[in-house]
């Protein structure tokens, strides 16, 4: 690690609140590696249910988590997310609607398998750089991280995310059914007994109700030390553009800790 400048980048929030495009678009323009959390706990409800064991045998899941050969592939700025297990692609498995049922109705619940995607985690962070999203990043996972975002907006403006996110799946569920289904899911996420989503007490919270992506991606990299850090090859045409974006951008209000 020598001459390099150490940097792990948390970002948190509730569901549709554009952190995991934010948090890939963001370890693209940096160059650095970028973990989803919720991939790691849908990969362990994905290996679980596709091999019929009981989601309620939290030492069993615990070991599947403890063991997932994972790899997380951002195709450039702006580009896909790809996810891989043993080397296979199941990027479209692991975004199922059982599966996402299962994780956050079951296998997110568990200690023990919190306790080991939260391992998992931190050891993908070791090289010293990492962008890590999910939902507790900043406050358990690495609450010694010198840069943290929260993300948020309002249920509706996430509502219609997700209805958009939804369209290429085939799926237009009502916005109404949308936004009870986001309402029950901050309520669950919010009071879990363990691992709950919280904002860190040093987190940047930045609401980007009305915002496009790009926005948010600058409004996180005007609030980084970005001294030394060298853009990947692949987004080097991007940070500079994305950088300007920040400097403009007018922070006051949705921005602050």
């Amino acid at each position: 690690m020598a001459g390099r400048v150490p940097l792990i980048i948390t970002v948190d929030g509730p569901a549709a609140s554009g952190k995991s495009t934010a948090a890939k678009n963001l370890a693209a323009a940096l160059g650095i590696p970028y973990v989803t959390t919720g991939g790691l706990y849908r990969a362990v409800a994905w290996i679980a249910d596709r091999k019929g064991l009981s989601l309620d045998d939290a030492r069993v899941l615990a070991a599947i988590a403890r063991n997932l050969r994972i790899e997380f592939r951002v195709a450039g700025f702006g580009g896909a997310l790809s996810i891989h297990l043993d080397g296979r692609e199941v990027t479209r498995e692991l975004g199922h609607p059982r599966i996402s049922h299962l994780t956050s109705a079951k296998v997110a619940f568990l200690r023990p398998v919190r306790d080991a995607v939260n391992a998992r985690t931190r050891r993908m962070a070791e090289g010293g750089r990492l962008v890590a999203e999910g939902r507790d990043c900043g406050s358990v996972v690495f609450p010694a991280a010198p840069y943290k975002f929260f993300l948020t907006a309002s249920v509706a403006e996430r509502a219609r995310r997700r209805r958009v996110g939804q369209a290429p799946l085939g799926r237009r569920p009502a916005l109404e059914s949308i936004r009870r289904d986001l309402v029950r899911r901050d309520h669950r996420d919010a009071t879990r007994g363990y691992g709950a989503m919280v904002t860190a007490a040093d987190a940047w919270v930045i609401d980007n109700t009305g915002w496009e992506q790009p926005d948010t991606v600058a409004a996180i990299i005007r609030r980084l030390d970005v001294r030394g850090l060298k853009p990947g090859r692949r987004s080097g045409r991007m940070l500079p553009g994305v950088i300007r974006r920040a400097l403009k951008l007018g922070l006051s209000a949705p921005c602050h800790s």
